[in-house]
């Protein structure tokens, strides 16, 4: 088990991983929300420019090689670790148990963390279970450091969009500039891109 220092160490890093994996969803959902007002806003200005031959092509969303990498190094013990958690939480284990909704969801999580070799959220569901876990390294607390960092970037990343920044943009008239300069960007990349071809 891990000593009084880790425990507080790795609950802190809990603490924030919940929060940071909230902010993230709002702020997807918000940026969600508003893509079709803001692709029908680009079409519309496509169309006055006479340029409708311009195809937003979403960027590639596979990871960029820093996040393989921490992803990998995740993954040391996820396995292992899951195992301990599908012992105490498989559905098929759950038949005629109190709460057994609950830790079909709970299970349902943690699946989701193997997946995505979220070796914290794993950590955390196995502390929750009152599971039985080894001394947490410092190479442990490094890579979850990690993942939160991983997961701030992301949040910056989607705060960064041009429909993110258009969304919040609560005048009229500099969110019309920043459509435009969507627009004008997504001109310029489509003809150098037809250039190169």
């Amino acid at each position: 088990m891990p000593n009084d220092l880790e425990k507080i160490k790795f609950d802190k890093l809990v603490s924030e991983m919940k929060f940071l994996e909230t902010e993230f969803k709002y702020q997807k959902m918000v940026t969600e929300g508003a893509a079709p007002s803001f692709n029908l806003e680009v079409r519309k200005e496509l169309e006055k420019r006479g340029r409708i031959d311009v195809i937003d092509t979403p960027p590639s969303q596979k990871p960029n090689r820093e996040q393989r990498r921490a992803a990998k190094k995740a993954s040391k013990g996820t396995n292992k670790l899951f195992k301990k958690i599908a012992k105490e939480l498989h559905p098929d284990k759950l038949i005629n148990q109190d709460n057994a909704e609950g830790k079909k969801e709970k299970f349902l999580e943690a699946s989701e963390a193997k997946d995505e070799d979220n070796a914290l959220k794993l950590y955390s569901i196995a502390m929750e279970l009152g599971l039985a876990i080894d001394t947490i390294s410092d190479e442990n607390m490094a890579v979850f450091q990690q993942q939160i960092d991983d997961l701030k970037k992301e949040i910056t990343n989607v705060k960064g969009t041009w429909i993110y920044g258009w969304h919040q943009e609560p005048a009229e008239d500099k969110k019309e500039i920043i459509l435009k300069k969507f627009v004008d960007n997504l001109i310029h990349t489509n003809d150098n891109k037809n250039k190169l071809e």
